[in-house]
């Protein structure tokens, strides 16, 4: 039997994973080949390595991939895939677990950072506006031991998050599909859970995956549930918060500290760029999603993305299976 045909359409993947991938399969890269080659080798490929969707594989020429059968994303979440425009049989996965650790890492730099105000006291002594003081007056830093924190999500990144948060002597509650069953964790799901989490809890990181049903997830009716001097941290994705509904939230809450390093988007794509000042508020840290691709230098993402296409070829059921019914009626957005 011929070995089935493999596309990967980035070169992030290195030379030794594509060697360990051409034991089963016929490898091709898009980076190697001229567009009339691309094009005429589309239609016998059967498996696609991804990181970011490529501009080539438009709504036609993938209609065109009939023996497209199995598609790996290198990237954790899976919103930039076009669901709508693929065959029901093709199956998709996401690299769930391949950041964990790095962005879990990176989140609690945000909340850290936002917790003891670590930009304003920077921003404060550089420019001569704070003197040195033995005393502070309560409301300057958030101590987070024995407080509460919500992790919205719990896969491979929120159980990373709860690890250190339990560093900090903190009460985790987790908010999840599932219920989760793990010592010094407390399980909520569905809407009501989701409330509590965000009324109950000091500081709270979002690392939910963009679906049909997360899109929005926090809008001014769950800003209103959290506490007056609560943080929310964002590391997922941007349009899991209402941008419009967060701005007068924190304009009216100057107390409540919202640090993110994930951003809405614009014409499709995440943009830096906002609808509102929100550099103008001081209870405001925006990063510029630096903590997905600090994990990528590890080389993890592409390890795991390997080898569960691997274990496609091999006749095994991939891991991180997702369901495109979640994604149909979301437009795909880029990374």
């Amino acid at each position: 039997m011929p070995k089935p045909n493999l596309l990967i359409t980035t070169d992030v993947v290195d030379q030794a994973s594509i060697q360990a991938l051409s034991r089963y399969a016929r490898v091709f890269s898009s980076t190697t080949l001229d567009e009339p080659s691309l094009i005429q080798l589309l239609p016998t490929i059967d498996i696609l390595l991804v990181f970011s969707w490529p501009t080539f594989l438009t709504a036609e020429n993938l209609s065109k991939m009939s023996d497209l059968r199995f598609i790996q994303s290198i990237l954790a979440g899976v919103n930039h895939l076009p669901f709508a425009q693929l065959d029901r049989k093709v199956i998709v996965s996401s690299n769930a677990g391949a950041y964990s650790d790095e962005v879990a890492e990176y989140a609690w730099s945000l909340v850290l950072s936002a917790a003891k105000r670590i930009v304003d006291f920077h921003n404060a002594v550089k420019t001569e506006q704070w003197t040195l003081r033995r005393t502070l007056g309560g409301k300057e830093v958030t101590l987070l031991g024995e407080r509460t924190l919500g992790i919205l999500g719990y896969g491979g990144i929120g159980t990373a998050v709860a690890r250190i948060g339990k560093g900090f002597s903190m009460k985790i509650h987790a908010y999840s599909r599932k219920p989760v069953r793990e010592n010094g964790v407390r399980s909520f799901q569905g809407d009501k859970g989701l409330f509590t989490v965000l009324a109950e809890s000091n500081a709270v990181i979002v690392s939910l995956p963009l679906t049909k049903f997360t899109n929005k997830i926090i809008g001014a009716d769950k800003l209103a549930t959290m506490k007056k001097n609560a943080i929310l941290v964002n590391i997922a994705r941007g349009e899991l918060v209402d941008e419009t509904a967060l701005y007068e939230h924190l304009k009216a809450n100057p107390d409540f500290r919202y640090a993110t390093d994930v951003w809405w988007y614009r014409e499709g794509k995440e943009s830096l760029k906002t609808t509102h000042p929100f550099f103008e508020l001081p209870n405001f840290i925006g990063t510029p999603h630096v903590s997905g691709p600090s994990g990528l230098a590890t080389g993890k993402p592409v390890m795991f993305a390997v080898e569960n296409v691997i274990r496609f070829l091999r006749g095994l059921k991939p891991k991180s299976i997702v369901d495109p019914a979640e994604y149909l009626v979301t437009d795909r957005q880029e990374y």
